[in-house]
């Protein structure tokens, strides 16, 4: 944890950020200086300050490669980069997993995801220690702030134990004068604290808020993180003895969701990722919006293209795997590796799920008025070497393609972050049903219902391990760059499989008379270690809390 005089920054932080004025109610700017008792004399500083905990989440478009503080990096590097599923740009510290070389004192997202989810846990602390006493006649406003920060205080340890298994639970707001060396809480612990928060919390939030409150902590982003928590907890990596009451505590949590009758699947799977307004399928995102809060994927992680009307100044720091290209079915539902499918070696994308062209890039795209071409000396591979495509592919998915000229580009996209969105949901209850009580008709209707957006054809009666796998391969394709691959993983303890396996590239050569050949090549080979299943708690912060105890083996 913290030291005091870093204990008092924060606390300073804290009475210089409280006030902010907002068009949307989440995308806000400060206007002056309060004290924090002034805060917590009127409901409606109150309020904003509860908005600025939304602030402190940290999302896949804000992490910073190079550490917490150091904003030149931000949006530099996604959690699934250390996945199978992509190639970093080669001077990311991310690479670090990949490499085997992973310690306590040298992976910054690790250290930024420790302090972050911190202060954001400090900041809902201080609002749950003294919102009774804010005078206000409105009662259910109060309410539901009250339990907006008890959520987003769920939300951050629920962030901190996936990566890190049982962390300190911190739930009073501490004092100076305090012993801020605190030890760690069991797993079993945080997740039982988290749950029962997330139950308090779907009590007193709302099921729907109008415009200009979306962004906003609703029932069901409080039931779903609950299902997601619990999914955890049932998983191999927790539930070593296969606990079969986890898995169907997992899957009431989902079904809970389900039966709210809010959320659906958005009909198109690119613009899902896009569109704000009438997208049910969005439950809990992180809000951003032009000109004041933007991200920087759409140039930081864009493909680079030798094509001055789409370059954009895009540094191509994103490289889709053909690992991942692999997984996705012909349109018929069938595995590429399926002899009967209609696969064709050198025209890999044609009659293939729907999704691969939604989410990657690849040669004969079309993007922004351009067709890709990643053959040897194409438009995408003319580029300089830092920045041309490194596996044959890029990315589609979170970028817009309306930000065409690079001043577009260079302001910054303002489309959101979503942590959780119904498609997850539906995947949840299948994975957990599946393994509560094998593949029932349940399991079929929710795992096709995510079928059938992007047009394959429904799954029917099989066994359960037959189910298990197409779920694995259901979540890494629907959910894919998302940061669930990084976790997922590592929940079920397949390391060994994915992780630890050589990741590959696509050559292309154009020839005469138009056509090409694809040839799959190593691009580099990885090593993924047992104890990688969870993050080091970082140096600086054992450093700080000597009541800590390192996970085992860094």
């Amino acid at each position: 944890m913290m030291t005091k005089k870093i204990k008092w920054l924060i606390c300073f932080a804290f009475v210089a950020s409280v006030a902010y004025s907002c068009k949307n109610v989440l995308d806000v700017k400060p206007t002056n200086f309060v004290s924090d008792e002034a805060v917590f004399k009127d409901i409606t500083l109150t309020n904003q300050f509860v908005t600025n905990i939304y602030s402190s989440l940290l999302s896949g478009f804000d992490r910073r490669d190079a550490g917490l503080g150091q904003d030149w990096s931000v949006g530099f590097g996604l959690l699934d980069m250390a996945t199978d599923d992509i190639e970093a740009h080669a001077s990311l510290n991310v690479n670090l997993i990949q490499t085997g070389d992973l310690n306590s004192s040298n992976f910054n997202f690790s250290t930024e995801m420790w302090q972050a989810n911190y202060v954001l846990i400090r900041k809902a602390n201080i609002l749950l220690a003294r919102i009774d006493a804010v005078p206000t006649t409105e009662t259910a406003l109060k309410a539901r702030l009250k339990a907006e920060g008890r959520f987003l205080r769920a939300f951050g340890y629920a962030e901190l134990i996936k990566a890190f298994g049982g962390v300190p639970l911190i739930i009073t707001e501490q004092k100076i004068s305090e012993d801020l060396e605190v030890p760690r809480n069991s797993y079993e612990e945080c997740v039982k604290f988290i749950v029962a928060e997330c139950d308090a919390a779907a009590a007193d939030l709302l099921p729907i808020y109008g415009e200009s409150d979306l962004g906003r902590a609703t029932k069901g982003a409080a039931l779903a993180l609950k299902a997601r928590v619990l999914l955890y907890y049932a998983s191999p990596l927790n539930n070593p003895s296969n606990d079969q009451t986890r898995w169907a505590d997992a899957a009431k949590a989902a079904k809970d969701v389900m039966n709210l009758n809010v959320y659906d699947t958005y009909p198109d799977f690119y613009r899902l990722f896009m569109d704000k307004q009438g997208n049910k399928e969005v439950i809990f995102a992180k809000k951003y919006g032009r000109p004041g809060r933007i991200h920087e994927t759409a140039w930081k992680l864009a493909m680079s293209i030798e094509a001055p009307s789409v370059i954009g100044g895009a540094w191509g720091g994103f490289h889709a795997t053909q690992n991942l290209v692999d997984c996705y079915e012909m349109k018929d539902g069938k595995s590429i590796n399926d002899p009967s499918s209609n696969y064709v070696k050198n025209d890999p994308y044609k009659d293939r799920d729907s999704r691969l062209d939604k989410s990657i890039l690849r040669n004969g795209s079309s993007w922004k008025g351009v067709t890709v071409e990643t053959f040897e000396g194409g438009n995408a591979n003319k580029v300089s070497n830092g920045d041309r495509t490194k596996t044959g592919y890029g990315l589609k998915k979170f970028i817009d393609e309306k930000y065409v000229t690079a001043a577009d580009v260079y302001q910054g996209a303002d489309n959101d972050w979503i942590f959780m969105r119904y498609a997850e949901i539906l995947l949840i209850y299948a994975e957990a049903q599946n393994e509560a009580v094998g593949p029932d008709g349940t399991v079929l209707e929710a795992i096709n219902k995510v079928r059938k957006r992007a047009g394959q054809p429904d799954l029917t009666a099989m066994g359960k391990t037959q189910m298990r796998d197409k779920i694995i391969n259901e979540r890494r394709v629907e959910l894919a760059f998302e940061e669930h691959r990084f976790y997922d993983v590592r929940r079920w303890k397949l390391g060994a499989t994915y992780f630890n396996q050589p990741v590959r590239k696509v050559k292309i050569i154009k020839n005469n008379d138009g056509s090409f050949v694809y040839t799959d090549e190593v691009l580099e080979n990885r090593q993924f270690k047992e104890h990688y299943n969870l993050l080091p708690i970082p140096q600086i912060e054992l450093e700080r809390n000597r009541k800590l105890v390192q996970n085992k083996d860094y």
